[in-house]
């Protein structure tokens, strides 16, 4: 086990299908949970089922060792160490080049200078110096937003949009800010998540309008948060669940506002759920609830953001598939699907936040 980290060490956390991943201070990862969270796992895991009977202690993903950027995806997690990307965890496919079936990151090959990245099912993105946007993986609804010729396509820029700041990723659909606070999507549309008020597959990035300049986002399976430089938050996509905090439609195609008490500083996104925090510390959650993944005692969906008990004084959270995860003043909290330890010694559906990390 590795030894007490105090929660001031943490700077970043992120939550994908299963695992957890806090990057530290120091450049170094840690991980909890099931593939992609540097713990070894049975080769040929199913991806579509929890991994059960893992450790909830938490393991440190293996050299290198000076990260600056992570992202957990689906069972595959991305990291950033001297502006070279690395992938680790497993699937049941090459993608892009790539054949991350081992918990021991690999340099992704034809990336170079990169700053950030985002980590999907079957989809990756990563940010260069410049702002440059490099997609890869399946190609299957216009996902890369880039022509290419491959279903599964390596690593390449995205022509036709200005310099990148952040990219996020769904099921088979992405959004990336640019630099002058601009949205753009593309892929597919099903459920009105690219914000073009219509349901159309859009093939290269296409702009959302948005009146107010848009500070940061975050997506689920099909429905996509954005954050004012105001602290306004707008939503559009999927809505089958009160994800988008409306009672009335299953999918909303434009932007459309979502009301709190409070600035809200950042959001983050699940497959169905949604949480916010406020300027002042505080949690919100809302959506589907089938595992606990509100933290609001139980398992009924919320249509309306419900403040998250018991949490206050948090300044991150995170989202994975079925869990969340928030950075308090004295604790790494977590709520919701545990059937991989991703949040540690907990209950498999664990109803209510509850502290991961101690602080040594």
């Amino acid at each position: 086990m590795p030894p007490p980290v105090d929660i001031f060490q943490i700077s970043e956390v992120s939550a994908g299908k299963d695992q957890t991943l806090a990057l530290l201070r120091t450049g170094e990862i840690l991980g909890w949970g099931g593939a992609g969270s540097g713990r070894y796992v049975p080769p040929y895991v199913d991806i579509c089922s929890a991994f059960k009977g893992a450790d909830p202690k938490p393991v440190y993903v293996s050299k290198p060792s000076n990260y600056s950027n992570i992202s957990a995806g689906f069972g595959i997690s991305l990291g950033i160490c001297d502006r070279q990307v690395y992938m680790w965890g497993f699937s049941q496919i090459d993608l892009g080049g790539q054949s991350p079936i081992s918990e021991v990151p690999v340099a992704a090959v034809d990336v170079k200078n990169a700053t950030r990245v985002a980590a999907g099912q079957f989809l990756f993105g990563a940010i260069d110096v410049n702002g440059g946007l490099y997609t890869w993986g399946l190609n299957v609804a216009g996902d890369l937003g880039r022509e290419t010729s491959q279903i599964n396509a390596r690593p390449a820029l995205v022509p036709g949009i200005p310099p990148v700041q952040a990219v996020a990723i769904g099921d088979q659909f992405m959004l990336a800010l640019s630099r002058d606070h601009r949205v753009y999507g593309w892929g597919s549309n099903s459920s009105g998540q690219l914000g073009l008020g219509h349901l159309r597959t859009i093939l290269q990035p296409e702009a959302v309008h948005l009146k107010d300049k848009i500070k940061s986002l975050a997506v689920g399976s099909s429905h996509a948060l954005v954050l004012s430089d105001a602290g306004n938050v707008y939503g559009w996509g999927s809505n089958h669940f009160g994800q988008l905090a409306n009672k009335t439609d299953s999918y909303i195609t434009r932007p459309a506002p979502i009301a709190f008490p409070e600035p809200i500083a950042s959001l983050a996104a699940g497959m169905h759920h949604s949480l916010a925090l406020g300027s002042s510390g505080k949690v919100y959650a809302w959506g589907w609830n089938g595992v606990g993944q509100l933290g609001l005692s139980d398992f009924q969906s919320r249509s309306t953001p419900a403040l998250v008990p018991k949490l206050s004084g948090v300044r991150a959270i995170a989202a994975g598939e079925l869990h969340s995860i928030a950075i308090g003043p004295n604790n790494l909290f977590g709520w919701g699907s545990n059937m991989s330890g991703q949040i540690g010694n907990a209950e498999t559906r664990q109803m209510v936040p509850i502290p991961f990390l101690t602080i040594g």
